[in-house]
This record gives structure tokens, C-alpha cells and sequence, in this order.
């Protein structure tokens, strides 16, 4: 009958730990092993450090201060931005490229050292003993390693190898050369000179490589160690980090990307500044001529006429001419500015090079913001377009905002220079009134008021110009960058390798190997292990446990343990099995007892033997009865006739008492063996006749013990099961399967076999410290027997698991 499937199981830890510490070697060796690569990892593998920085980026999201705040309108350059896009300027290629350009990492340097019959490289920043240049005309050996041995002050050994970097082989003769001496090879031509911190009591004898690197390459090398994060949402900073391995390296790289950043910022505003003023220095050159020519007319007029003041009218005149001549130069100028940003629109030409039109007096709020507005797409698709290609979405987004813009801003110029036109217009009439008006007066101071009319305009616009200019020149002074650098770049900590944690790695790893692959092992393995997996299962009881004895495999009687070592604990739990058996059946008065078992190799035919010569041995009869037609073993091991037995008088060639054999053992027990394998042991078992043998024999002795065949395999001993007092099945540790419990409750319910018990064979007791085993083959032969070795069963996993499954349980 099955368990209740809901009852509680509880967990034994004790059992847990004891289960798991007798196998406390493996634990050992794999933590020893797990430790000792993590040494040599942290001892072999490169230094990784992190160095930090952090920068203040202007950011008009968040408020604040602005550089040229306090200027007024002599902030004509001011760009808006925001932090995000200044953290993909920070990151982008060209921006990284300027800095690697800027530091003196062409060249690579490495010290070399041996250990454990490996190369091992150090690198060495700025403090080299030589310095190397090369010829860029020709080929550039980009990425090959140089090896360098300085044998004197003046001379050293130079290879050039085209391995990796870092494993160099002796696959040529190196070069001699003298400091400054030319090394050519495959093309290449690289020249060494002495650096000024050589010195030969360090450097002589020493081993170094040197390897020359592409800009291109580095640049992208130095972008995947470069990380930037705002250092949190309240506050434009942001924090670069970046790694490498030598931290002056890695520190030089952050201070001179922060540099180039807050100066690109200043550069971008004074050329801007710098192109409003070469634009007002273009006008000023054409309106010094026309000044110069007007100031010669007029002196002329002056001296030849002896002229000096004129009338009040011409004097009034004058004033309302001059006027208007100013409003019209002024309007003028403007017309050109605007002239100037229609030839932008129509050449398509970058916008970030444009001014503010405040610089020319133009107070116009939308032409300022759409000027700014396409300014700030420019830079924005500059800035996508170091990052990706031309076919990003977001720089096609970025274009078809800068085409509405850039038709924005050519309809609201049309617009200014239609209103401009009717400003000019009007200035036109009014000047021609005032004109008409003129010429009414006299020759002479007609003539003398447009000379100082043509004077005067020339003069009124230089000086607008040049006030125009000085306020360009001081806005460019004051100029700021709009970046601060907050701290310097440090050295943070070491990224790689982290010693405690790999340490702590390699421990854990070293002690869950073993245990998963030991729980692995318990998982997959479905053989009984204990005595608990056997009653958790079925409720028969357990008449005895028979441990693993070490003697019984080094003798050839190995089944007559009772007989050979009397005293052993074998003898002692089969003379606990007899006594427990006086409380099954004991309403009979002559016991038969069947011993069976699921499959072969579980200690079936042993048990018989020996609870039969325990039983014998308190001088009880008893009748051992090899039941086993088709593996007949007893005969064997008590040294005994094989034939006459059970199938010769099942089949009429015997009578009964010619089948009992007497043993030397002792006077109490005799032995029927099953004879020559028959061509039908099932039929034979299951006769009348059978049944009517254990009914004589059973008058004649106190106790039959009947070895029959494995209930698991062949039906042959079911007839027998049902016949007699007691069933004693047979499960062997570490070898029955744990289905065999299942089959045994089946077999139970279908047959109504009566006082079942289970006996526990060769159980290995660590702990006492002896044991017991048995090394008795069983196979079946003669063309009927039945073979049921599990080693030999299954695909090659199975096959494979159980060898070093058996492996592992002999050494446990």
C-alpha cells in the first residue's frame, strides 16, 4: 500500500551535513584549485584604473548666471544649449580625436619582463628611455610591436616582429644600431633617439617594445573607455570617467578632453565675433575711400573759393539733408546685412559663421530667433553627424527643421526688405523736396552743400561703423567660456582585476562545484540510499539490515558468512533477521520463508543462504530450497551435487528424498538445489506437483527457506510468494532502484501476499567503521537465463553516469 502522498516530511540537517562532509576531500581539493586560479588570474592579468572629472555645463534649463549677462546687448553671440547635447559633444569622435591629438600617445611603450616563461608587458608613460619618430612618408607600421634591447649607452638591439603585441617570438635575427641610426624593414623606417631621462645604470640591459598607433584606432579604443554621467538632476555637472591601464595615461586623457572642450566654447563664440567684425571691416574699407575722396572735394571747394560759412537758409538745408542722409545710410547697411543672410540661404552655406543682427543696430525679435534657432539646428546636426551617418533619422529631422527655418527666415527678410523699400522710398522723396528746395539757392552754396552733403553722409556712416566695430571688439574681450572645469582629473580606484572579489569568487565557486555536482548526482541517481527512502515508501516493515563486509569479496565461499566469520556483524544482523521473524506467522507452527527480490545482484540468493544457516544454527531444521530454475547457484557455494534437484523431481526423474542433500556445515540444514535448467521452470513452479512437495517437506522441517527468482524479471515465484508464511523481499543499497518500492506496493495489492517484510542488504555503516560486502556475480545463462546488469544498459550517458557513479560510491 502506498504513503499518504500528503503527509509532512520533515528534514533531517544532521543527516543533511553527515551526508555531505564525508565527502569534505572534494571540497577541498576544488577550493584549493578554484584559489589557485584566481592567484594567477589577478597576478597575470592587466592593471585596470579609473580615473574621474567632472565639468560644470551652462545649461539654461537650469537657470543661473550666464557669461555677458551684465554686457546687455553686447551679448551677441550668446548660443543656447543644454546638457545633454554638450554630454554628446564631450563623447563625440572629433572631440576625442582633437584631445589624442594634443597628447603624446602615437606611440606606445611597454617594459619587458619574463615570468614563468611568459612575456609580461608593463606600460610606461612619458618617463621612456628613448623617444621614436618615424617616416611618414612612407609605409607606417600601425599596430606591429618593435623589440628593443639597450645594449650600451650609444647602441641597442631593434626587431620588428608581426605577431601579436604582446606574445613576441624569436622568429628573426635583431638588428644592431646605434642611437639616431635609421632601422628599415619591409618598407618601414624608424629612427630612435635618447630621451633626456635615459640613464644607463636603469636602462642597459633592459628589454622594451614599442608599438606606433593609428589616431584613428586609438580614437575609438579611448571612446569605449570613456563614460559621462550628469552627476545628478539637480545640478549641470557631469561627471567623466574613464579607464585604462596606467593612470597618468588615463589622467592626462580627461584633463586635456576637458581643455579642448571649454575652449571649443570659446573658440565658437570669437568666431562669430571675429566674423561680425571682418564684415563691419569690409564696409568701412569701401566707406574710406568715398570719406577720403568727399574730404578732398570739399577742402578744394573750400580754398577755391575762399568759402567758409554759408547762409542761415543753406545752413538749414543742410541740416535737414544731412539728416536724412544718415537714415538712409543706416537703412542702407541694414539692406546689406540682410542681402548678406539671403546669400547664406541661397549658397546654403553653415550658419553657426552668422551674427547676431544686433550688431548692426537691427532690433528685430523674430529674424534674432530664427537666426539663433538655425544656428542651433546647425550645430545640433554637426554634432549627430560625428556620432552616425547621414541617413540617421534624427539628422534627417534635424535637416527638414533647418529647410522650414531656413524658408521662414527667407520670407520674413523678403518682408524686412519690402518694408525697407518703402522706408528708402520715402527717405528718397523727402531728400528730393529738400533738393528742390536747394536749388533755388545761389550757385556757390549749391554746390558748396552737396560737396559737404557727400562729406558728411561718408563720415556719419564710417563713425556708425566704427562704433559698430568697438562694440564688437569688446564683446569678443569679454568673451568667457561657457564651461567650467569643477575637478581636476584623479585616480578613483583600480577596476581590474579586483583581487578580494575574485578571492571571494573562486571560494564560493569552489564549494558549489562539488555540491551541485553532488546534488546533481543524488538528483539523477534513483537508487535507495537509505533506510528512510525505504519506509517513506511502503509501509511493510523492515526485518533486518545487513551491512557491507569488506571479507566476504576476498574469499570464494562468499555467501556462507554465517559459517566462515560467526562473530563477524553480518552473522549478528542475520541473527537479528532470525529474531524478528518469530514475530511473523506464528499461528504456524513449521514456517516457509521466500526470499525474492526485483531484479539479480541484490543479495537474494545470499540472504537465503544465510538466514537458512543462522536459522540451522539454533539447531532448528531447516530446509534451504533453490527455487531459481533458470540460474541455479546454490550447489556452488555449499560445495554440493548440482544434479539430482528441484526440476529432476518436478519432472518425475526423481523422488523427494533423493533431492535432499545433506551439508558438512551442519547436521540441521539440508539443501535442495534447482537442478539442470529446464526448458519451462514457469510451468514447473506452478504445478500441482510443487505445491504438493512443500506440503511434505514443510511436516518434516521447522523452517523451508525458498530462493526464488526475481519477482521484477519473471513471473516464475509468484506461486511460491502466495504459498508461503513470510515474503522477504531483498533491496540492496546504492544498487535497487527506487521504482522497485512502487512495484513491490503493486505487486502486494495484486497477489494479497501475506506477511511481507523487507530486508536492507549490504548497507555500508561509514561511521562504525567496518562494513560488509559481497562480490558474487549473478548472470543468467543456458539460453534461458535473463541478464539484468545495469552497467550495460541504457545509451553511453547512462553508461558513463553509472561507472562513475559506482566509482564515486566505492570511494565514499
Amino acid at each position: 500500500m502506498n504513503k499518504d502522498p500528503f503527509r509532512e516530511e520533515t528534514l533531517d540537517i544532521k543527516k543533511l551535513i553527515f551526508k555531505y562532509v564525508r565527502f569534505w576531500y572534494w571540497f577541498v581539493i576544488s577550493v584549493t584549485v578554484a584559489l589557485t586560479i584566481a592567484y594567477f588570474f589577478n597576478k597575470f592579468s592587466e592593471t585596470v584604473y579609473r580615473t574621474q572629472a567632472t565639468i560644470l555645463i551652462r545649461d539654461d534649463r537650469k537657470g543661473g548666471f550666464r557669461p555677458g549677462q551684465i554686457m546687455g546687448e553686447l551679448d551677441l553671440f550668446y548660443q543656447r544649449n543644454n546638457i545633454f547635447n554638450e554630454m554628446s559633444v564631450l563623447k563625440s569622435y572629433s572631440m576625442v580625436d582633437s584631445a589624442l591629438r594634443k597628447m603624446d600617445v602615437e606611440v606606445s611603450y611597454y617594459n619587458i619582463g619574463r615570468l614563468v616563461g611568459e612575456i609580461r608587458t608593463t606600460e610606461i608613460y612619458q618617463y621612456t628611455p628613448f623617444l621614436v619618430d618615424w617616416d611618414r612618408t612612407s609605409g607606417i607600421p600601425y599596430g606591429k610591436p618593435f623589440h628593443v634591447k639597450i645594449l650600451s649607452e650609444n647602441s641597442f638591439e631593434i626587431k620588428l616582429t608581426d605577431d601579436a603585441r604582446f606574445f613576441f617570438r624569436n622568429d628573426s635575427e635583431p638588428v644592431t644600431l646605434s642611437f639616431g641610426d635609421i632601422f628599415s624593414e619591409s618598407g618601414y623606417k624608424v629612427r630612435l633617439q635618447k630621451n633626456t631621462n635615459f640613464t644607463p645604470q636603469s636602462h642597459i640591459g633592459r628589454e622594451y617594445l614599442f608599438v606606433i598607433n593609428n589616431i584613428g584606432s586609438l580614437t575609438g579604443q579611448y571612446l569605449s573607455g570613456l563614460t559621462i554621467a550628469p552627476l545628478n538632476d539637480e545640478v549641470s555637472i557631469v561627471q567623466l570617467a574613464f579607464e585604462a591601464t596606467h593612470p597618468e595615461r588615463a589622467i592626462d586623457f580627461l584633463n586635456t578632453l576637458t581643455q579642448v572642450y571649454v575652449q571649443q566654447s570659446l573658440y565658437e563664440k570669437n568666431e562669430i565675433a571675429e566674423n561680425t567684425i571682418l564684415f563691419i571691416d569690409k564696409q568701412i574699407d569701401v566707406i574710406s575711400d568715398s570719406l577720403v575722396l568727399a574730404e578732398s572735394s570739399l577742402e578744394d571747394f573750400r580754398q577755391r573759393n575762399q568759402l567758409m560759412e554759408i547762409g542761415a537758409a543753406s545752413t538749414q538745408f543742410y541740416g535737414e539733408l544731412q539728416q536724412l542722409d544718415n537714415q538712409r545710410a543706416i537703412e542702407n547697411l541694414k539692406r546689406q546685412y540682410y542681402d548678406y543672410l539671403l546669400e547664406y540661404i541661397r549658397e546654403k552655406k553653415d550658419f553657426r559663421e552668422i551674427f547676431s543682427p544686433s550688431a548692426l543696430g537691427i532690433q528685430d525679435g523674430m529674424l534674432h530667433n530664427l537666426i539663433m534657432e538655425i544656428s542651433n539646428l546647425y550645430t545640433e546636426r554637426a554634432q549627430l553627424a560625428e556620432l552616425g551617418t547621414r541617413e540617421n533619422p534624427n539628422i534627417q529631422n534635424i535637416n527638414r527643421q533647418i529647410d522650414l527655418s531656413l524658408r521662414a527666415l527667407e520670407e520674413n527678410l523678403n518682408s524686412i526688405k519690402n518694408a525697407s523699400d518703402i522706408l528708402m522710398a520715402d527717405l528718397d522723396r523727402r531728400i528730393a523736396k529738400v533738393e528742390e528746395r536747394v536749388g533755388e539757392l545761389p550757385g556757390t552754396a549749391r554746390e558748396f552743400i552737396g560737396i559737404e552733403r557727400r562729406f558728411n553722409l561718408s563720415n556719419a556712416t564710417y563713425n556708425y561703423l566704427l562704433e559698430k566695430r568697438a562694440e564688437a571688439g569688446i564683446a569678443m574681450a569679454s568673451n568667457v567660456p561657457d564651461h567650467k572645469i569643477v575637478d581636476q582629473a584623479r585616480f578613483t580606484s583600480i577596476v581590474a582585476p579586483k583581487e578580494r572579489r575574485n578571492y571571494t569568487f573562486a571560494l564560493v565557486a569552489g564549494l558549489v562545484i562539488p555540491l551541485a555536482f553532488i546534488l546533481l548526482r543524488d538528483f539523477f541517481d534513483t537508487r535507495i540510499q537509505d533506510k528512510k527512502e525505504v519506509s517513506d515508501v511502503v509501509d511493510f516493515p523492515i526485518l533486518g539490515v545487513i551491512p557491507h563486509n569488506k571479507f566476504a569479496a576476498k574469499h570464494e565461499a562468499l555467501n556462507l558468512v554465517v559459517f566462515e566469520e560467526n562473530k563477524s556483524p553480518v552473522t549478528e544482523a542475520f541473527r537479528a533477521m532470525r529474531t524478528n521473524l518469530q514475530y511473523f506467522a506464528t499461528q504456524s507452527a513449521n514456517k516457509v520463508i521466500s526470499i525474492s527480490s526485483t531484479r539479480s545482484q541484490e543479495g537474494k540468493t545470499f540472504t537465503a543462504i544465510n538466514l537458512a544457516s543462522v536459522i540451522a544454527l539454533s539447531e532448528k531444521k531447516t530446509l534451504l530450497i533453490g527455487a531459481d530454475l533458470r540460474k541455479p547457484r546454490i550447489f556452488n557455494d555449499f560445495q554440493i551435487d548440482q544434479i539430482p534437484g528441484l526440476a529432476n523431481y518436478l519432472s518425475g526423474k526423481n523422488t523427494m528424498e533423493e533431492i535432499i542433500q545433506k551439508v558438512n556445515h551442519s547436521p540441521f540444514l539440508d539443501v535442495i538445489t534447482a537442478g539442470p535448467v529446464p526448458p519451462n521452470p514457469s510451468e514447473l513452479l506452478e504445478s500441482e506437483k510443487m505445491l504438493e512437495l512443500l506440503d511434505k517437506l514443510r511436516s518434516k522441517y521447522d523452517y523451508l527457506i525458498i530462493d526464488t527468482p526475481p519477482i521484477g524479471i519473471v513471473p516464475d515465484g509468484i506461486p511460491l510468494i502466495k504459498y508461503s508464511d513470510v515474503v522477504v523481499f531483498i533491496v540492496r543499497q546504492k544498487f535497487s532502484d527506487k521504482s522497485s518500492l512502487d512495484f513491490l506496493n503493486e505487486f502486494a495489492e495484486k497477489i494479497d501476499a501475506k506477511n511481507i517484510c523487507i530486508e536492507i542488504n549490504d548497507v555500508k555503516l561509514s561511521k562504525t567503521g567496518y562494513g560488509y560486502g559481497y562480490g558474487y556475480g549473478y548472470g543468467y545463462g543456458y539460453g534461458y537465463g535473463y541478464e539484468d546488469n545495469p552497467a550495460n544498459k541504457g545509451n553511453a550517458f547512462t553508461k558513463w553516469f553509472n561507472i562513475v557513479n559506482d566509482t564515486f560510491s566505492r570511494k565514499s
